[in-house]
């Protein structure tokens, strides 16, 4: 028992020493490459705007890559199949030529597959030329990536307000920080010291969060702990509805709000604040919550 709290007690130390120093991490997206689709004839430019793909891939901050062609001298000619066992994201392009009124082009479509629900997130450009395609892909694979990447957390200085609060209260948030779980679709919940965190999604997506002392009730039950959506919502934060849905609905949400009672020092109960399906559609509502330290 002894060495479990040592252990834990270093945790903290190793969390607070991040936060102390001004360092912010965040888990990279990772993404598995496999190449281009294409049943054009001209297979060295197909070869050249493969490369220059993977290329701009690597140089995407917060993007760990994996290339899983098949074989890195050739373009595929259908859609690969994809690893089904791996939480990695996989993206391909598919290129085409295309017919943009009197003028021909290509079509390049950039596809990312989320692995916790298989859906395919895909950004479309014509591009007047080969030319064109290699020197502005990056863009539009940037654009595809976008939601689905892990931003990189923002933390402020400790809340002085706050932190008044907790001896008013005898809540020590302090005490909090470390990992936690207790999302259905989320990897890990971290929350550091001086009130800051951030939820990882499975699906990639990572969301800041500020914990705070708020002494209120929600759905009749007693709560005394504030944890609250910092920043702008993306669709991604939304993975209990449909991809559709999400999108239509992110953009008008209110801040995601979890209104805990801390009921052991490693168990948050209360009530989560979000968008939950209707039958048109999406609104705020409320789903039961409860955390547990890792």
């Amino acid at each position: 028992m002894k060495s479990l709290k040592v252990n834990r007690n270093l945790k903290r130390l190793f969390l607070s020493l991040l936060f102390a120093t001004g360092i912010a991490f965040a888990s990279p997206l990772q993404v598995d490459y496999y190449g281009v689709v294409s049943s054009s004839a001209d297979s060295n430019m197909l070869k050249m705007a493969q490369d220059v793909f993977y290329t701009q891939l690597k140089s995407i901050d917060d993007i760990s890559v994996d290339d899983k062609r098949p074989d890195i001298s050739k373009t595929l000619v259908s859609i690969p199949a994809l690893d089904a066992g791996t939480q990695k994201i996989a993206f391909y392009a598919e290129i085409s030529e295309a017919a943009d009124g009197a003028k021909n082009g290509w079509n390049c479509k950039f596809n990312a597959v989320t692995p916790a629900d298989g859906i395919t997130h895909s950004k479309n450009e014509i591009f007047e030329s080969y030319y064109k395609i290699l020197v502005n892909a990056k863009t539009a694979i940037e654009a595809v990536l976008g939601d689905l990447k892990a931003p990189a957390p923002v933390f402020e200085d400790a809340d002085k307000n706050n932190i008044a609060m907790d001896f008013s209260t005898g809540i020590d948030i302090e005490s909090l920080a470390g990992t936690w779980s207790g999302e259905p679709n989320t990897d890990k919940i971290i929350i550091l010291r001086g009130g800051r965190g951030f939820v990882i999604f499975k699906n990639g997506a990572t969301m800041n969060i500020r914990i705070s002392v708020n002494k209120t009730t929600v759905n009749g039950k007693d709560t005394n702990l504030e944890i609250k959506q910092v920043g702008r919502a993306n669709a991604s934060f939304f993975p209990e509805l449909s991809r559709e849905t999400a999108l239509n609905y992110a953009s008008q949400a209110q801040p995601i709000t979890w209104n805990f009672a801390i009921t052991s020092p490693d168990t948050l109960n209360g009530i989560k604040t979000t968008l939950v399906a209707t039958a048109s559609g999406a609104e705020e509502g409320t789903l039961d919550a409860t955390w547990t330290r890792k």
